[in-house]
């Protein structure tokens, strides 16, 4: 029986990520219907009369909607404080300074919009930030005599540098696996060297003998907005108040955003921050969703049912020597993608916890493994949102973003993956 019920587990799991990556059920729907399906094939009761047993519907969806409450609540957090960087016009003015101050040299420009698209992503998340800079920094990289399809990768390498020092996306991993917050923070700092060096390289590679058009200077001296030079600096505010002052998240950026709104715009502080309330929540809508979803899977497959019957088949395949482990998770990494198993935001979040459950992997290497893994998909996943708007801004096919950054990225994974080896394993 125990036999037959693993084998549907893994039906269900191989039939979720096949739905997922044929695009014919959207992660927000999949993922919380696997984690019921999962739940159910293990044997948890759907309901019961005595509340120390955990069932479907109090521990899988009712407990399992609500795990990532306090990722919800930073993401909520960081969504408002991207509508103010966004509405005050500072991500627009980092750009364009960084394009004055680049000079005319196509290789000096790409690094300095890439670094700015770096600063920024410390701040924002989401489509519409991505929108709003590729409408800026894409036409600037082209008139510079870049390539489009590496105009629009060197965005998606930006955000991706951005986003690892970005507070709001830590509280996932310790909600998720109980990774210690501690370690996120200071691996964050290693992640962000490695990115940045092979970001390097592909921009050194890809930009020698880029011609620089005329029209550049046109573009970037249009629509200028005026800023206060010291709202410039807010976006690296909140690091400076988690890495270094040792605050929680949410309020490091609850107190940037206010200070932001009153720096730019003092007299209209209350308007900006109640209409940045709105708007960024509805910026963060399906992610939340997709969090309530990532929560009930979760539950499904931490389920003691569920954990019984997996933990000793994880446990023979999850790699227990360091060597292994760095070569086993770069050649997968690839698998991040499509919204495949190794996707935090996708199936990979069920694997991670049951990957802890097994107990051969400590939640650090875990937690190392996907923080690996998502540096692959948050830039070279076709199906990603933002891959699809810089693509359509460069004017090329999301595919050939792939076959552009997918070697870099994976070089990437293995130097988190070493230095992982090296000092978490």
């Amino acid at each position: 029986m125990a036999t037959v019920q693993v084998i549907l587990i893994l039906a269900v799991f191989i039939g979720g990520v096949a739905l997922m990556m044929t695009k014919k059920m959207p992660a927000i729907l999949a993922l919380p219907l696997m984690g019921i399906l999962i739940a159910a094939v293990a044997g948890v009761p759907f309901i019961s009369g005595d509340k120390e047993v955990k069932t479907i519907t109090s521990f899988v969806i009712g407990s399992g909607a609500a795990k990532l409450a306090s990722t919800i609540t930073v993401t909520i957090f960081g969504a408002i404080f991207a509508k103010v960087i966004q509405k005050e016009g500072i991500s627009d003015a980092i750009i364009r300074k960084a394009a004055e101050l680049a000079g005319d040299k196509p290789m000096v420009i790409a690094i300095a919009l890439t670094a700015a698209i770096a600063v920024i992503f410390t701040a924002m998340s989401g489509a519409g930030p991505v929108i709003m800079v590729s409408q800026i920094a894409v036409p600037l990289l082209l008139s510079a005599g870049v390539a489009p399809v590496v105009a629009a990768s060197l965005i998606l390498f930006g955000l991706n540098i951005g986003l690892l020092f970005n507070v709001s996306q830590y509280q996932l991993y310790v909600d998720t696996i109980g990774m210690d917050m501690e370690v996120i923070k200071s691996t964050s700092v290693v992640m962000g060297v490695v990115c940045a060096v092979v970001t390097l390289a592909y921009i050194v590679i890809n930009t020698r003998g880029a011609a620089k058009s005329a029209a550049w200077a046109a573009q970037a001296g249009s629509d200028k907005k005026d800023v206060n030079p010291v709202a410039l600096l807010m976006p690296i505010v909140p690091i400076v108040l988690v890495f270094f002052l040792k605050w929680n998240a949410e309020t490091a950026l609850i107190v940037t955003l206010v200070v932001t709104a009153l720096i730019t715009k003092p007299k209209q502080a209350m308007q900006v921050l109640s209409s940045s309330v709105v708007e960024g929540i509805k910026d963060v809508a399906g992610v939340i969703g997709l969090m309530v979803g990532i929560g009930i899977l979760l539950n499904g497959v931490s389920a003691p049912e569920t954990s019984a019957l997996m933990q000793p088949i994880i446990s023979m395949i999850l790699p227990s020597n360091p060597i292994v482990y760095v070569v086993v998770f770069t050649i997968l990494s690839p698998l991040a993608l499509y919204r495949g198993p190794l996707n935090m935001y996708g199936l990979g979040s069920g694997l991670a916890n049951i990957f802890v459950a097994a107990g051969t992997l400590s939640p650090a290497a875990v937690g190392m493994a996907l923080r690996s893994t998502s540096v692959v998909q948050c830039v070279s996943d076709p199906t990603n949102t933002q891959n699809v708007i810089v693509a359509d801004y460069a004017n090329v096919d999301v595919n050939d973003i792939l076959k552009s950054t997918l070697p870099y990225t994976m070089v990437m994974a293995l130097g988190i993956l070493v230095f992982t080896a090296v000092t978490l394993f």
